[in-house]
């Protein structure tokens, strides 16, 4: 988007130059490039994961399952997120102060207040579907009627908060246009959206912090060594790296009184902590899986470590007992026992 040079330029010939009205640190303020950087390393990081999920998926032949389906629209809205936030900086003006885009460019208040409409809708839907994914993962361990229950039953808070939060946004305001009428309208005709946006971010935590509690019974009781369950639940663990992300959200939200004085800074870092929440559900939800892609690899590094450093003791060691042939059944019966250890790993992904 080409933008004048001088933001004095577009000022209306009867009002004085922004220079005289504002401090030049006010005037040059700008946010925007940042939440930009931000949404461009999470489209990255987003496609990245995914593409990785089900190449790992391939690599152990692994059937699709629920968990992976809901992956796609859960990126889907992701990207969504990281687009509209780039939109908002480059056309509505966000990340600088208002008073500076009101004169500027009045066009861009009334984008940004049409805009807000959209990010509230597709947060909504980009944080459920990686959440739901996450419990059906859950659902490949969980055979006992009590735990499937409940994880139903979380699912069910998480759809109804999320649609219960399309609701609000559509229906905030009426008519609709009062959101971008100025503060006379906003009081008159649409709700306080804030105070429970600031809620829904407190019960989404809530649900993150059962969603890492549910399943460590289960895989306690699981057949297996002390530290093969620990590393189980600590992969598991990683599904509700989300809980910090809604965490700062919730503080920024408290932090936010009103957007109508100074929105269009003040929503900047909303803006930001609202396209990491989401792509962090999402990455949180396709780490599991690649555990077992992370095993082949590392399984790789240390055979070629292992190999290049005896290489040369197996050949001049053969006065020892030790000969070439030796070491190279070395080698093979170690890589065996690794690729039985991966094996146990994977399964242990796949329960």
């Amino acid at each position: 988007m080409t933008q004048a040079t001088d933001p004095s330029a577009a000022l209306p010939p009867q009002m004085p130059p922004l220079e005289a009205m504002f401090p030049a640190e006010y005037i040059a303020a700008n946010r925007g490039p940042l939440a930009e950087r931000v949404a461009y390393v999470f489209m990255f990081l987003e496609l990245l994961v995914v593409a990785l999920r089900f190449i790992s998926r391939r690599q152990i032949k692994a059937r699709l399952g629920l968990d992976d389906y809901l992956v796609f629209p859960g990126l889907l809205f992701c990207l969504g997120m990281c687009i509209l936030t780039i939109i908002m900086t480059r056309v509505t003006g966000m990340g600088k102060h208002m008073p500076i885009v009101a004169i500027t460019n009045m066009d861009g208040i009334i984008s940004w207040a049409k805009a807000g409409y959209a990010i509230e809708i597709l947060h909504s839907l980009a944080v459920v579907f990686p959440r739901l994914s996450i419990l059906a993962s859950y659902m490949r361990i969980f055979i006992t009627k009590p735990y499937k229950l409940a994880a139903y039953a979380l699912a069910f808070v998480i759809i109804a908060t999320s649609f219960a939060g399309i609701i609000v946004s559509v229906a905030q305001c009426r008519p609709f246009s009062a959101r971008w009428s100025g503060e006379a309208a906003m009081a008159k005709y649409c709700i306080n959206s804030m105070s429970y946006f600031r809620w829904l971010v407190f019960v989404n935590m809530i649900t993150d912090v059962v969603m890492l509690i549910l399943p460590i019974p289960i895989i306690w009781n699981i057949q297996l060594g002390v530290r093969e369950r620990i590393a189980l639940i600590l992969v598991f663990a990683l599904g509700s790296v989300g809980l910090i992300t809604s965490t700062i959200r919730f503080t920024i939200f408290f932090k936010v009184k009103e957007l109508s004085t100074d929105g269009t800074w003040l929503s900047t870092d909303l803006a930001i902590w609202s396209t990491i929440e989401p792509g962090m559900y999402l990455i949180a939800s396709c780490l599991p899986p690649l555990r077992p892609l992370f095993l082949k690899f590392l399984n790789i590094a240390r055979d070629k470590t292992y190999r290049s450093g005896n290489a040369s003791k197996g050949t001049k060691m053969s006065s020892g007992g030790i000969t070439k042939n030796n070491t190279v059944e070395i080698v093979m019966e170690r890589r065996s026992k690794r690729q039985s250890d991966i094996s146990d790993e994977e399964r242990m992904i796949q329960i």
